[in-house]
């Protein structure tokens, strides 16, 4: 499959917010993320960033920078901004809000919206130790390969659940952020098959 750039990317994610955005309504707890894109050594990467154990929620997994929205935050892009600064060290400025992907509510009670942006450098990036242990550039060539996109299921004490799970060397990318991910793959390239996948955990 035929691999791309920024500036497709940018093409792609312009257009698809403006046609085809699935907002949903619910009275889950809202939050936002960033899926920032950059560029190095000539390949396409996404950020992605491992939770610290110590967090009260979702310790651990692997996420997009983001979280819940605040009252002093005057909306949803300016959480993920926000978000984003507090926990990797990104200024606003060093970002490109390109568009959104779909909405996407979780089994565990949030209504997650993501905005995609260009990072236009790493000089800022500065992890936050009491938010985040790890820092992942996951290749967009991953996304790229149906192989690597598994739609799988688990039990779990309350039941059974089927989710997404990416895996990247010893990265488990599942639920949530692996939803997200099918999500930006489908529309970057065109993989309808996988659309009627994308509901919640």
């Amino acid at each position: 499959m035929k691999l791309i750039g920024l500036g497709l990317i940018e093409k792609i994610i312009s257009r698809t917010s403006k046609s085809s955005l699935r907002k949903l309504n619910s009275t889950a707890k809202k939050s936002a993320v960033m899926c920032l894109f950059f560029e190095k050594n000539n390949k396409t990467f996404v950020l992605l960033t491992k939770r610290s154990e110590n967090l009260a929620h979702h310790a651990g997994e692997i996420s997009f920078p983001g979280g819940s929205i605040e009252k002093e935050d005057k909306d949803s892009l300016n959480t993920a901004l926000r978000e984003t600064f507090e926990e990797v060290g990104i200024l606003e400025n060093d970002i490109k809000v390109i568009g959104r992907l779909d909405d996407y509510i979780t089994g565990t009670g949030f209504h997650i919206k993501t905005f995609v942006g260009i990072l236009k450098s790493l000089e800022n990036l500065s992890i936050n130790k009491s938010e985040v242990s790890e820092v992942i550039f996951l290749p967009i060539d991953i996304l790229a390969d149906n192989s690597n996109l598994i739609w799988t299921s688990k039990t779990f004490e309350d039941g059974l659940y089927k989710f997404w799970k990416i895996n990247y060397l010893e990265h488990n990318i599942w639920g949530a952020t692996a939803a997200i991910l099918v999500c930006l793959a489908s529309r970057i390239w065109n993989k309808r098959n996988m659309t009627l996948s994308l509901e919640s955990e």
